[in-house]
């Protein structure tokens, strides 16, 4: 018996969900990074010119932040499913060894 009592269940449910809002943070951004990044001068001037190249790096950092937040994301997912899994064999071995 251990002095944990972890719902495995619920620890491999948060992870799938953790998963699912990483994979959604994914694709949502996926498919704005060409509008964050391409942006195009309002007119044919220095100033514009600059502010869309400046508009387009801020997005381009965006995206970098986001795709961290995302790994993150997975990371965390990984280390639940992990933590599930070693408690459950845990808890095999704990109680196959009381009834040996």
């Amino acid at each position: 018996m251990s002095l944990l009592d972890v719902n495995t269940a619920a620890v491999g449910g948060s992870a799938l969900i953790e998963a699912v809002i990483g994979g959604e943070m994914a694709a949502t951004t996926a498919g704005g990074a060409a509008a964050l990044v391409a942006v195009a001068p309002l007119a044919a001037d220095a100033d514009s010119a600059a502010f869309a190249a400046a508009l387009s790096a801020a997005g381009g950092a965006y995206l970098g932040v986001a795709a961290e937040h995302v790994g993150r994301r997975y990371a965390l997912a990984g280390g639940q499913n992990l933590a599930a899994v070693t408690y459950l064999v845990g808890e095999i071995a704990n109680a196959t060894s009381l009834t040996l």
